[in-house]
């Protein structure tokens, strides 16, 4: 059970499944559309058996706020606040061995939101991963904060952070004459037409070369996966991964912008799941795949063009007494109470996770009962058709 003193959590809560989760990081290196040379990691969470009495994995390398810190400083940029404590105690452990009980295991890809780093999902990706996936969690170039294997250690690079903010300050202009987005969930026509017009200012549609980029990272990441599962590249998932069914791809912030992308242009991806973030690059989009928002007031108001635009099942969960941290393992990490909503994190975990798993378990698995009949207080659930 997760210990905490007063609000502030030093465990992320036991993972909701059977297996052990185990955890193993690989590099990639590939050249990106734009001719740059992208270099990332990818963080595999993974069904085991057995812990193998090793300590569990740690979080997230220690350096990462320094990195942060020192990039905004550069562009004189305010600091942030610190995400987690380096001594957070995970449920993964490292380089276990897959689990033997099945033959081989279905494929998810987590996405992480700009600024953050591939850890940044791990209270998702442990219980998915205990529950019978495996979940590729995406360090991205440009983006992220990650360290390599070999201890080098990447930041967001000043280019990206400007982009961030300019997108940032204009997003904040056009929404301060109607601050009710921020609270009020506006009547469907409206929202359309409100989103519309955040999605296609000019900030939005420069900053969505981003999300072009990152849905790259996971598509040359997904490529080398069927390489692994073939033997053709050496790794303990070779004939494990169950690839014929496709893969399902999630992200929170940037990243569940990201995910969507990677869904709407890459066959092999069933559907995406976005936690609470803006779809930029997605203007009026036919994804042709399911796709789901958890997300808070603002996120369907800002995202609500797709529920005209795209053909296939698409849900939008607007979630009540929640900010956007909340998404992300911040509900559990954060440092800084006042960043954090008034719903419990273990509740918004449950929530979060139950939407998940039965998302994909429903489009990717064909397992049909669980998604429908799911339902919390506090949360207004939307389907089109």
């Amino acid at each position: 059970m997760e210990t905490k003193e007063g609000s502030i959590y030093k465990e992320f809560p036991k993972p909701i499944g059977n297996y052990t989760v185990g955890r193993t990081q690989m590099d990639f290196k590939y050249t990106a559309s734009d001719q740059s040379e992208r270099e990332l990691t990818a963080l595999f969470f993974y069904p085991s058996d057995s812990s193998e009495d090793k300590s569990t994995a740690e979080y997230a390398f220690p350096e990462f706020h320094s990195l942060r810190n020192e990039l905004l400083v550069k562009i004189g940029a305010p600091l942030g606040e610190q995400l987690f404590d380096s001594n957070f105690k995970t449920w993964s452990y490292d380089d276990l061995a897959l689990s033997k009980q099945e033959t081989q295991y279905p494929v998810l890809f987590f996405s992480h939101g700009a600024g953050a780093y591939p850890q940044q999902g791990t209270v998702f990706a442990q219980d998915l991963a205990s529950a019978g996936y495996i979940v590729v969690s995406i360090g991205h170039a440009e983006s992220g904060v990650y360290k390599l294997k070999d201890g080098r250690t990447v930041a967001m690079t000043e280019k990206f952070m400007e982009d961030l903010t300019a997108y940032s300050m204009e997003v904040a202009s056009l929404i301060m004459p109607q601050p009710q987005i921020m609270t009020e969930k506006l009547g469907e026509e409206q929202a359309i037409k409100t989103s519309r017009q955040l999605t296609s200012a000019p900030q939005a549609v420069e900053f969505a070369k981003y999300a072009v980029l990152q849905s790259e990272d996971i598509r040359h990441v997904a490529d080398r996966l069927y390489a692994m599962n073939a033997g053709d590249i050496e790794s303990l998932f070779e004939g494990r991964l169950q690839l014929d069914i496709g893969m399902g791809v999630f992200g929170h912030s940037f990243g569940g912008t990201t995910a969507a992308i990677v869904s709407r242009d890459d066959d092999r991806f069933v559907g995406s799941v976005n936690l609470d973030g803006n779809m930029v690059g997605a203007l009026d989009s036919d994804l042709k795949k399911p796709f789901m928002q958890l997300g808070t007031v603002l996120a369907y108001n800002t995202n609500a063009f797709l529920l005209e635009s795209n053909s296939e099942d698409t849900y939008f969960a607007i979630i009540d007494q929640v900010t956007h941290g909340d998404f992300s393992d911040s509900m559990f990490t954060t440092t800084d109470l006042g960043s954090r909503g008034a719903r419990d994190a273990m509740e918004q975990r449950d929530i979060l996770t139950s939407y998940t798993k039965a998302f994909f378990d429903n489009y990717l698995l064909n397992k049909t009962l669980g998604l429908e009949s799911l339902a919390f207080e506090g949360v207004e659930m939307i389907k089109k058709p």
